[in-house]
């Protein structure tokens, strides 16, 4: 009974900042990225020099891992209460991979925007940046808002 105290602490955590991700990525996909495509490049390496690069290097790693590890850790104490926790297992484990899959193509999209910090103001550059950053970020596997849902259907599943 100690695990299943402990996953109806994690778990909400887990979906939380899931949630929170999952909103910042439905932001960035449906509100900033097709404006930026009206904005001149430059002014786009400066806004996530500000912003991607300011407090968004310390908020969106600490969303993103930390949901994956606390859905591991969930998924981990599904499996030895399996029994208990059937109806919440496929949901956990299908976010947990999700989770895993977008913080793995992180290390395809995160180059593309540290980058930032020593390129320069070159349009070349820059474009260059902007479209290979976009393209690993847009990843269906990399994108939270897949995982929020399969979070709120386990929740759903009472724990």
């Amino acid at each position: 009974m100690k695990r299943i105290f402990v996953l109806r602490t994690i778990f909400p955590l887990a979906t939380l900042l899931s949630a929170l991700l999952a909103g910042e990525t439905i932001d960035r996909i449906v509100v900033q990225a097709p404006a930026w495509r009206h904005l001149n490049i430059q002014m786009w390496a400066l806004y996530s020099r500000h912003a991607d690069l300011g407090n968004g290097a310390f908020v969106y790693p600490t969303e993103a891992i930390g949901s994956t590890l606390l859905l591991i850790w969930t998924s981990i104490i599904i499996m030895k209460e399996r029994v208990i926790l059937n109806l919440i297992a496929l949901p956990v484990y299908l976010a947990a991979a999700i989770g895993l899959a977008g913080l793995l193509f992180t290390f395809f999209a995160a180059p593309w925007m540290l980058s930032l910090r020593t390129s320069g103001d070159d349009p070349a550059v820059l474009q260059t940046a902007f479209d290979h950053f976009l393209f690993w970020s847009n990843l269906p596997c990399r994108r939270s808002d897949t995982m929020f849902p399969l979070l709120i259907m386990g929740a759903n599943s009472h724990i």
